[in-house]
């Protein structure tokens, strides 16, 4: 099954609130996206971008707190380095671990030297984390190849990820194939458009579907 996350700031909510956070919780989606930082305090809280020194940003706490009771998993994309212990540590106070899943800036350094990491938390590599520069020269007109597809697949195995995440005009039927054949699932953000989310729920590779429309895409793949 298809998991949809609602992202951040779905159906016109503010990104990164808790607004956002009850909202996405009333919806049919199976998971809810929030960027996470840190603030100049060291405490872990919401934001796309650095946290300003008088930023009133929501705490990972307050979210995680909203989320608990529920049965919804939460993706924390990492957007900065060093935060992956400091977020297993408040997911497993709130008994969020078995429903934490990563993706953002996860070292990989730490994924290999840390086998109970990729145990712990469901890790959604972003491509770009495994080929550094590949979004910058796909931008100047680039494009992807099929070495670079299997160059991405086999990174994803040599690190023992099982789920590659990737935006989502990146993920063509060949895409799609190559990473089937090597056993990578595939989570592609951020896809709006119901017929898009159909046709992509419909491939095999494809394990999640991030959208700022949760509901009308879940709808369009149920309906497929």
């Amino acid at each position: 099954m298809v998991l949809i996350t609602a992202h951040s700031g779905c159906d016109g909510t503010p990104d990164n609130s808790l607004e956002f956070v009850r909202h996405a919780l009333q919806t049919n989606a199976d998971a809810l996206e929030v960027d996470v930082r840190k603030t100049e305090n060291g405490v872990l809280a919401i934001s796309h971008d650095p946290i300003a020194a008088d930023q009133d940003a929501p705490t990972l706490q307050a979210v995680f707190s909203l989320v608990a009771p529920t049965e919804k998993k939460i993706n924390c994309d990492l957007k900065e380095p060093d935060l992956e212990e400091a977020v297993i540590g408040l997911a497993r106070e709130q008994g969020l671990l078995q429903r934490l899943i990563f993706s953002g800036t996860v070292s990989l350094e730490r994924i290999q030297k840390d086998e109970s990491l990729r145990k712990d938390v469901c890790i959604y590599i972003n491509i770009e984390e495994l080929m550094p520069g590949l979004y910058d020269r796909l931008a100047d007109g680039a494009q992807l190849t099929a070495d670079d597809m299997h160059q991405a697949a086999s990174l994803c195995k040599q690190y023992g990820l099982a789920v590659i995440n990737v935006y989502e005009k990146l993920c063509t039927p060949e895409f799609l194939h190559i990473m089937q054949q090597h056993g990578i699932k595939v989570s592609a953000w951020t896809v709006n458009d119901p017929a898009r989310a159909a046709a992509l729920a419909a491939e095999a590779a494809t394990v999640n579907i991030t959208s700022r429309a949760p509901e009308t895409v879940r709808q369009a793949v149920a309906a497929r």
